[in-house]
């Protein structure tokens, strides 16, 4: 079975309708999606493996992606402030549990883990497909990503899932507020700049590093976490018979990885 390709309804002007103060919230409770990506810690060195199509992961150690970490506590917010519920979403192999739990002991109400076990996952379009069939089986009036990952830097995943949803979405968000049927939020700009623009929800929107600061998770919450059960979802909870069932329309594959050339050696001077 195949995945649809449709990227829904339209939301002409409403991406970029620049509004000046939002309208008091009524009460809402929200449905919250989060999603999360593991990814190698970037403060360690990284080698190449024999065949060139990847990092060598023999003993990698792995973090949450900075800025869904930013991603998750804005929907923590939300869900203070209006109530509701937080879903915390992952694609990727057992190895990332922890970092669900870490995100339940940090306000999520339910971890969601798709088992798709590509160590490397270059190919942003199929993990995009994957995330998406997951969305669709859980309510969802806002869905936040990160602004980009840490290892690829992409910065695509957020809008392809926009795209494949239908929903419309703002990027490299900084302030979220909700209004009556919809959200204003203000997205970063070049030069120091901002734009306040209004969406309706359901939406989606890629949180920027540095638009909250991130909670601590506190140790009764953490014991908790730990006995808190991870939903997984497989192929067959989302229509499909196994990862490779699902259609993209273009070809992909890892040509080459190699680290980036030297561009040449410093020279120290010392001064008198």
């Amino acid at each position: 079975m195949s995945l649809p390709e449709s990227f829904g309804p339209s939301h002409q002007g409403m991406e970029n309708l620049e509004v000046s103060s939002a309208s008091p919230a009524p009460a809402v409770a929200l449905n919250l999606v989060v999603c999360l990506k593991q990814v190698p810690n970037p403060d360690l060195q990284f080698q190449v493996n024999a065949e060139g199509t990847d990092i060598r992961r023999d003993g990698v150690n792995y973090k949450v992606n900075g800025a869904d970490e930013y991603a998750l506590e804005e929907a923590v917010r939300l869900k203070e402030r209006h109530g509701g519920r937080v879903v915390a979403l992952t694609l990727g192999p057992k190895r990332t549990e922890p970092m669900l739990r870490e995100a339940l002991a940090k306000g999520a109400d339910e971890a969601v883990r798709v088992p798709y076990d590509d160590p490397a996952a270059f190919d942003v379009g199929k993990n995009a497909r994957i995330l998406a069939a997951a969305i669709r089986t859980v309510p969802h009036d806002l869905v936040l990503t990160g602004v980009q990952s840490d290892d690829y830097a992409y910065s695509a995943t957020g809008g392809l899932l926009a795209g494949l949803l239908g929903l419309p979405h703002a990027s490299v968000v900084t302030r979220v507020a909700v209004t009556d049927g919809g959200l204003e939020v203000a997205c970063e700009l070049e030069g120091g700049l901002e734009r306040v623009v209004a969406l309706p929800r359901p939406a989606l929107l890629t949180v920027q590093f540095g638009a909250n600061t991130p909670r601590y998770a506190p140790l009764p919450a953490i014991m908790k976490a730990a006995r808190q059960p991870i939903k997984e979802l497989a192929p067959s909870a989302l229509g499909l018979s196994g990862w490779d069932a699902i259609a993209l329309p273009y070809a992909f594959g890892v040509v080459r990885l190699s680290p980036p050339m030297a561009k040449g050696h410093a020279e120290m001077v010392t001064g008198p």
